[in-house]
Parts: structure tokens; sequence; C-alpha cells
């Protein structure tokens, strides 16, 4: 018989592979800082569009609860106010009454159309351009003090107008949906932007559901990444046909693909992406979707972002269900229910942010499709993160050696015993008290 060892390598590590399963050796050295902290931020509701149930004075303290660093909300056209002095802000109120409970950065998103200005509805000439970069200019100085992220319009691939069939592609100029159509508008508004309040961060794209990434791409190959800080898009399949595909995974997989294409436009070099709305509703219908599986893609999906350098920043969508209607999926979307209860999706995304700021750096390996380890910097041992993609697919680690481990469930009081466990879709926290380890890891057929 004839027995053949591949030898991958990875950065310092080796992962040895040799029948049906895989060894992995970690060093506890081995793992570089990564350049900037990965924004973990939650999406509210104060700016337009009615409250969605929210109370300022209950959202702030979960803000705080929860260790985000970021949370995102809308500045709309024709709401905000600044004074001609050009000091602060203060329209809409409610918005800037909940800004004013926080301490933690804002993400503004600066859209909406505007019937009250000409060609505003939306806007899609020279005129109507021009109107609305003076606002985001406008808008810009009078948050500039709160050091905001700037986002310009929420997915205008989907919404610039509305009641027509979901856009696929760039679309044709007469479609106001169409990339060239908010390309156009991005690159005037990142201009006024920069120009209002230099250094800012700018992020283009916002963009929704876009098959192949297609819209995507035109309006990067359109020069709207010019001047801009990254690109922002929002990651949803709830309700995906294959019900395998509606998991961080798919999401993960359709990113790698954004990424190539953005590294082919950028001379091989990675381009900051940023993912301010990620969520998956807790209806009962349509697409229904248990809680706990909704806690563990975001949880999931939050650790692997972690492990991947481009990728800059994550916002759960959103902080809290809009009302109480379980057949409807839009108001389900929330990690407390409308109450402000903790739903299990809290707990998953508040302990996997413990685990990103208590590591300086994490290292993603990927031994097969389905089984996702992150190694988290440790100061003294190995810390690993491990977990399938679903649990329909079990994996078993095996660690070798006598060092003392111990092993648990992210938010979950079920013990894991033993030095072999069971990984499934519920991210599983190894510690192992050694500066060298190696793991065997084994998928189920």
């Amino acid at each position: 018989m004839l027995v053949v060892v591949l030898i991958y390598c990875v950065g310092d590590h080796h992962l040895v592979a040799a029948g049906p399963g895989k060894t992995l050796l970690f060093d506890s050295k081995s793992i570089s800082a990564r350049g900037t902290p990965l924004i973990v931020g939650v999406g509210v509701h104060f700016g337009i569009g009615g409250e969605h149930g929210y109370g300022a004075s209950k959202a702030a303290p979960l803000i705080a609860a929860g260790h985000f660093d970021s949370y995102r909300d809308d500045l709309g056209w024709s709401v905000f106010y600044s004074p001609p002095s050009g000091g602060p802000g203060r329209q809409p109120a409610k918005l800037f009454d909940f800004i004013g409970m926080t301490k933690v950065r804002p993400t503004l998103v600066l859209g909406h159309p505007n019937p009250a200005i000409p060609d505003g509805n939306p806007p899609l000439t020279d005129t109507g351009r021009a109107a609305f970069a003076d606002f985001t200019a406008k808008a810009a100085l009078g948050t500039r003090d709160l050091h905001p992220i700037y986002e310009i319009w929420n997915e205008w691939n989907m919404n610039a107008v509305r009641g027509r069939p979901w856009l696929t592609g760039p679309g044709e100029a007469s479609d106001p949906r169409a990339a060239v159509n908010y390309a156009a508008l991005a690159k005037a508004s990142v201009k006024a932007v920069s120009r209002a309040v230099p250094g800012a961060t700018i992020l283009v794209g916002a963009v929704g559901v876009d098959p192949g990434w297609k819209w995507t791409q035109a309006i990067v190959d359109m020069g709207v990444l010019d001047g801009a800080s990254g690109l922002s898009v929002h990651m949803y399949n709830h309700c995906e046909k294959v019900i395998a595909n509606r998991t961080a995974r798919e999401a993960i997989d359709r990113l790698d693909e954004l990424q190539a294409f953005l590294t082919s436009k950028h001379a091989g070099q990675p381009y900051p992406v940023y993912i301010t709305e990620v969520g998956w509703p807790t209806a009962q219908k349509p697409c229904a979707m248990a809680r706990e599986t909704s806690a563990d893609n975001l949880a999931q999906f939050i650790l692997w972002s972690a492990a991947t350098p481009w990728l800059k920043g994550v916002w759960a969508y959103e902080l809290k269900d809009q009302v109480e209607n379980p057949n409807d999926l839009e108001s389900n979307f929330g990690l407390y229910d409308v109450n402000y209860q903790p739903k299990p999706a809290a707990c998953a995304v508040i302990e996997a942010n413990k685990i990103i700021k208590s590591s300086s750096g994490m290292t993603l390996h990927r031994p097969f499709d389905d089984l996702f380890i992150v190694q988290a910097q440790k100061q003294n041992g190995i810390r690993l993160i491990a977990w399938t993609s679903r649990d329909a697919v079990q994996g078993t680690l095996a660690i070798e050696g006598n060092a003392p481990v111990r092993i648990s469930k992210l938010c979950r009081e079920d013990a894991v015993s033993g030095a072999n466990p069971t990984i499934g879709a519920t991210p599983v926290v190894i510690d192992i008290d050694a500066p060298q380890a190696s793991v065997r890891a084994q998928l189920s057929p």
C-alpha cells in the first residue's frame, strides 16, 4: 500500500494531510497582529422611517453592554438640518438625542430621496447630484466632531426607486437603480465630503442583493472607489432556495469571490471591505429559521471577519425586532426581541466580540470546505475557535499530547468533555496550555 502525505504551508503553520483526516500544527508565536482592529457594530433605527419601536433610553445601554464599536443609522437628506453657522446638526432630533446618549462611533448613511429639491427624488441629473453632494458636505460638517463613518446611500441597486422587480446586473441607464447612476452620485459625494472634512472615512456601495456581483463590479469599473475609504456591501441569504445555503459559509464564499475581483483591480492587493448589514431573521414564515441557527450564523461570520484582514468592519442587522409579528421577515432581524429581551443572537454576537477584543490577532484555517478553525492570539498557550457550516455537518478535533485543555461552546452551558470535541455549527472554544499543539481534524462523510 502506498501512502501519500501532502504538506501545505500556511504562513508559519504546516497542514499535513493523510487519509481522511488532516493534522494542523499550531504555534502560539506565529500569529501576526491585525493592522487595524475589526469594527463590530450594530444597526439601529432613529434617523428616518419612524422609530421601528426603538427607544433611545433602552437602546443606548445595550450598545454599551454589547461592547460594540459602532452603530449604524440613517441621516436622511430630507430631514437633516444644520444651523447656518455650520454647528452640529440637530435634526432629526431623535437620532441626535440617541447619539448624545452613546460614546461609540456612529456610522451615518447619507441618503434617501428629497422631494423638496429639484431632481432630488431620486438625484439622477447633474442638478440633483449637485444638491445631494451639497447635503453630504453639510452633513459631514455638522457631524465631524463625532468622527463618524459616512456611507453614501443605502442599497441604491434595490431602492433608488421601489415597486420594480429586483435589478439583475448593472442595469440600463434609463433605470434609476442602474450602476451608472449610482457611480455618478457616489463620486460627486465622496469629493464633497472629502473637501468638507479631510480625512473622513467614506464608504461607497452599500450594495443590496447583487447576484454574481455584476452591479458591484460595474460601479468599481466606473471609478466609484476613487477617494473612498472602502466598499460596503450587505450580506443576506435567509431565503435561498437551497436551505444549506442559508449559512455564514455561503456569505463567506461569496465575499471571497468579491475580494478576488477587487484584488485584480488593485495591483494584486486586497481592497478594504465593510459589511454594513448582515443578519438572519427569526420569523416563523416565510423562510423560517430557528433562533439558535441565526445566532450560530452571526457568531461564525463575525469570527471569520476578525480573521480576515481585508474585512474591516461588520454590523449586525439589527439591534432589536421592529414589531411583534412572527410572520414578517423585516421585523425579526433583531439581536433582541421587540421588548428588548435577548434572543440567542445577542449572546452569540457579544461573546464573539469579547473573544475578538481579547486577542491582538486571529488567523483562519479551513482544512475542509465546511470546517473553520480560527486561532486567536493568546498570552500563554493556544486558543482555537472551531465550527462547521451547519449542524448537518459534524467534525471532530483530536488534540494530541498531555497539555491541559479547556473546551466550551459559545453561549452554551453544556460543557464539552475530553480532548476530542465534536464540532458543529455553534463555535467551540478550545484553550490548550502549551506553546505548540497538534490537532487532527476530521469531518463526517
